[in-house]
């Protein structure tokens, strides 16, 4: 049997495993041959295992076997179980010095004891006062001895213990198990002659990942966007990628290929069971508790910030891009050059692409939430690489300014992308009046005007466009009429809209330093007798 000298030289990640293809060169003389691929992974998908090879051979059979060892045959596993072991015996040494120095001070305790006790009947205690002064000197300076010990080893064990701990946490970041069985597979060929052959493994291991951050960087002045496509691959297989060609797909083995098949939905009358008497009360109490759990602040958890990574200054450094194939319902990006990934369940950044668009600029406000303005471009997808949904660190004239997120984007499509708060532009959202307008001494209706106005400063140096939001109460009851006053509204423009959500949107083109105040007015009509919910 031929133990495989093999390497990892190809692998394809996706988004929850990924396919592994290790390759061994070796010379053979006619006949059969036992071929061993030693220590895979332990994750491996044992249906997925494929053999491809070169040179004058003939493949007669594959076996997948698992083996049992005594000795973890990962080095920087056993490193770290090796730390843990010993740490936990030194931990085990200073426990029995910390017990053995507690019975020693017992013993000491118990000799005091017996010297300074009733004397039995018919016996006399010593009185010689030099003695007695020895006798008490060395019980207090041995009982120091022993306390200091003690302290001593203490302070060392809660030293051994954190360290205990954060080799602990490495082990679990890393996702180590210490397993003591090994994955096989064993390949029968037979060599037609002397020859050189190449055998290729490929298989399928589960755990691995990759997904996609963006870093976008903004150029207001050449009105370009730079976007530099990375890609974050995660992987703790028990085994090193080293100086592997690294492919990334966009296809999701997870689910299944096949459509799920409808079932019948049926309706019937509901026929709610009667409730016991017993319950009622128990379920009022329930009721009341829950209330008090929903009013009572901080209730709710608030979710834990994600990690971003934000991407140091490039400047003019080349990044080789990947190359991007096309299928009918995936991409795969082939990575550019050769990378290592190494078992160690870290991201490991590689570059998908970098390439520089033409951006259209703008700015949008919501100034009913918040007094700022946003801006955001434009760029269409002029590559063959589509953009997955995931994070972005955007920077501004090379300063970083927000994070962000990109939808998916497909190859020429056109998207925006936020890039962040500029105080170039200055908004204001002023509240002016609300009053009751009159109609009349028997009118059975009622009428209120709301007024406000938006103002809008434009202190950069170039001419800038400004999409302005703001809305108009929905009206769920033909009794109640919503009327907008100002600004004039009959149909839509490139200056004003107005869509089926009563969504306005203004759109202004300001000029270096110009301010616009743009007044805002509508009324709410209603009958008397009724009160309105949602004013």
């Amino acid at each position: 049997m031929i133990t495989a000298n093999s390497r990892v030289f190809e692998v394809t990640v996706f988004s929850d495993r990924a396919q592994v293809s290790r390759r061994m060169t070796e010379t053979m003389t006619a006949g059969e041959h036992t071929i061993l691929f030693d220590l895979l992974p332990e994750a491996i998908d044992q249906n997925s295992i494929q053999i491809n090879g070169k040179g004058s051979t003939v493949l007669k059979d594959v076996k997948f076997k698992q083996a049992h060892y005594a000795e973890i045959p990962n080095e920087q596993i056993k490193t770290f179980y090796d730390k843990k072991q010993s740490l936990e015996e030194s931990l085990s040494e200073l426990d029995d010095i910390i017990m053995q120095a507690g019975l020693e001070k017992q013993f000491v305790d118990n000799i005091a004891k017996t010297l300074t006790s009733e004397p039995q009947e018919g016996s006399s205690r010593e009185l010689d006062p030099e003695k007695w002064l020895k006798m008490v000197n060395y019980y207090r300076s041995k009982l120091d001895q022993i306390s200091k010990e003690i302290r001593d080893v203490e302070k060392s064990r809660i030293g051994i213990t954190r360290e205990l701990q954060k080799i602990n946490r490495e082990i679990n970041d890393l996702g180590i198990k210490q397993g003591k069985t090994k994955n096989q597979v064993e390949v029968l060929i037979e060599a037609t002659s002397n020859d050189t052959i190449s055998l290729q493994l490929s298989y399928i291991v589960a755990g691995p990942s990759w997904y996609p951050v963006y870093d976008l960087r903004v150029s207001t002045e050449e009105k370009k966007m730079d976007i530099i496509y990375n890609a974050f691959i995660r992987q703790n297989t028990d085994e090193d990628w080293e100086d592997a060609q690294i492919k990334l797909s966009t296809a999701q083995p997870q689910i299944s290929g096949r459509q799920p098949e409808l079932s019948p939905w049926f309706l019937d009358i509901f026929k709610p069971a009667p409730v016991p008497k017993s319950f009622k009360k128990e379920a009022m109490m329930q009721d009341q508790l829950r209330m008090q759990s929903a009013a009572s602040p901080g209730a709710v958890p608030l979710p834990e910030e994600s990690e971003h990574f934000v991407e140091e200054m490039i400047g003019s450094m080349e990044i080789p891009s990947a190359t991007v194939e096309t299928g009918a319902t995936s991409a795969v990006f082939a990575v550019a050059g050769s990378n290592s990934i190494a078992c160690d369940n870290q991201p490991h950044k590689v570059t998908i692409l970098r390439e520089k668009f033409n951006a259209d600029f703008e700015y949008s406000t919501v100034p009913k939430l918040v007094p700022y303005a946003y801006l955001k471009a434009k760029v269409t997808n002029q590559t063959e690489f589509p953009f997955l949904p995931g994070e972005s660190n955007i920077f501004l004239d090379n300063n970083f300014v927000a994070h962000s997120s990109l939808e998916l984007i497909s190859p020429s499509e056109k998207f925006w992308t936020f890039l962040g708060v500029d105080e170039g532009i200055n908004v204001e959202y002023k509240f002016l009046k609300k009053y009751h307008k009159k109609e009349g001494m028997i009118s059975k209706k009622s009428k209120i005007i709301y007024e406000y106005s938006i103002v809008i400063t434009n202190n950069k140096k170039t001419e800038e466009k400004i999409v302005l939001s703001d809305q108009l109460p929905i009206t769920q009851n033909e009794s109640i009429v919503v009327e907008l006053v100002k600004p004039e509204y009959t149909k839509d423009t490139d200056q004003l809209k107005k869509n089926e959500y009563n969504y306005l949107e203004w759109l202004f083109t300001l000029q270096p330093g110009e301010k616009v105040e743009e007044p805002f007015v509508f009324s709410v009509e209603h009958p008397k007798d009724i009160v309105v919910k949602g004013l």
